[in-house]
């Protein structure tokens, strides 16, 4: 027995694994192979799927395996008709134009009930409380506004620091009470005092109000 039939014989049979490894490996190259192939099929235009010259191109589907030309009369007509749409795009709209039609109506009509929900939304949402500005502004210009909770539900706001301004804190009350509607006094420490959560109204009333009030003095402490 010569050498090169020892060598024959030292061979190992491939285990199981290689053999699986090669199994998955073919049907891998199987299925890119379809891929390309529906890809071709795609790329073939609409003068050729309808010219009696050409030869007819037949593309089946992969959930009835009927032509897709025929799958209204298949028993999962729902699910050939999803598979084309993903699949197919332009032929889905050459077989199916109605359907394509009002698929395009829904998505309208869902983007604007998106929007009109995203403004009510924005609507519903109460404008965030501005907090005070980085900067150096001297305390005897400072204009303090804190909110306190009293019951359920029910707030009072204190705005101190008006006389600071020489604003007359009377004459005042009586604005805020007009302009907001609300009940106004002036406590003991010469504060004013609001019902309700006013802190956001105030705040940008307040400059427009007073031209000597900037909005870097006035900071909203927390409740």
């Amino acid at each position: 027995m010569s050498d090169s039939d020892d060598d024959i014989f030292k061979k190992k049979k491939p285990s199981k694994k290689k053999i699986e490894q090669q199994q998955k490996q073919q049907q891998q190259q199987e299925l890119l192979q379809q891929q390309k192939q529906l890809k071709q099929e795609l790329n073939q235009t609409e003068q050729q799927l309808h010219n009696p010259k050409h030869p007819k191109l037949v593309i089946y589907c992969r959930i009835c395996t009927y032509p897709v030309e025929f799958c209204t009369f298949s028993k999962t007509p729902r699910e050939c008709k999803e598979w084309l749409k993903t699949t197919f795009k332009e032929l889905y709209a050459i077989l199916y134009p109605e359907d394509l039609k009002l698929d395009l109506e829904k998505e309208a009509t869902l983007q604007l009930y998106q929007q009109h929900i995203s403004q009510k939304i924005s609507l519903v949402q109460p404008p965030q409380k501005k907090r005070r500005k980085n900067g150096k502004v001297p305390e005897s210009e400072m204009i303090y506004i804190k909110v306190k909770e009293r019951n359920r539900n029910k707030f009072i706001t204190t705005l101190s620091g008006l006389e600071k301004h020489g604003i007359d804190l009377k004459e005042t009350s009586k604005k805020i009470s007009k302009k907001f509607g609300c009940g106004s006094s002036i406590n003991e420490k010469g504060a004013l005092e609001l019902q309700g959560d006013l802190s956001v109204e105030l705040e940008e009333w307040l400059p427009k109000e007073f031209p000597t009030i900037k909005e870097e003095m006035i900071a909203i402490q927390d409740k």
